[in-house]
């Protein structure tokens, strides 16, 4: 007998599901704005990304306006990192700083905030399926030992889109995410003055 009633099966991703499928992501053409709020040691920091990310591990990032970081993964050219007023070529391989908090490389990849935290991290509840932006996302209350973190990852991409905490007022927020079948090599291409680097491998952001 059909009552005329149809019920979607929707398959609920662990926590453990999601933060693999995240730190996984490498060949992703995507783009977006990333807001961040949060308090450093050197006061509150309110500071708006915008970026595209292509395969091979290209970015192009500006913050609030400025373009701090690029990188065209190409034999001949060298990443470039804003070091106060210059762009300076990234030669060692050391950790370069965007930021005084989250920046856009946080949101995914190998080198994302969940592959770099070393303290275990637990799905208290279930994910729950939540929009951001007008994109399907699941939303999860992670929690550690020092602290509990509400994260929304994008459905399709498994990408950070959203952070916040009720123990602290940092937050981070992505939006205009867009996701492309391709970005020209040029979009990812520094044609400005750089200079290169000091001694020291890691940078740090004004």
């Amino acid at each position: 007998m059909d009552f005329g009633c149809n019920f979607a099966v929707v398959d609920v991703p662990t926590f453990s599901e999601l933060k693999a499928r995240n730190t996984a992501v490498a060949d992703l053409y995507v783009s977006g704005s990333l807001e961040v709020s949060a308090d450093t040691d050197t006061g509150r920091v309110n500071d708006n990304f915008v970026f595209w990310h292509g395969y091979g591990d290209r970015w192009w990032v500006e913050r609030n306006g400025v373009a701090v970081y690029a990188s065209s993964s190409s034999t001949d050219t060298v990443a470039v990192a804003r070091v106060g007023e210059f762009m300076v070529h990234q030669r060692r391989g050391g950790l370069i700083r965007l930021g005084r908090s989250f920046v856009p490389r946080d949101l995914f990849g190998p080198r994302s905030l969940l592959a770099r935290r070393t303290r275990v991290q637990h799905g208290a509840r279930r994910p729950k399926a939540v929009q951001h932006n007008g994109r399907p996302a699941w939303s999860v209350e992670v929690t550690s030992s020092t602290a509990t973190t509400v994260m929304v990852f994008d459905e399709e991409t498994a990408i950070i889109v959203e952070l916040s905490s009720p123990d602290h007022e940092n937050s981070l927020s992505l939006v205009d995410m867009e996701v492309h079948t391709d970005l020209p090599a040029s979009r990812f291409v520094w044609n400005g003055h750089a200079v290169e680097a000091g001694e020291s491998p890691t940078f740090g952001m004004s």
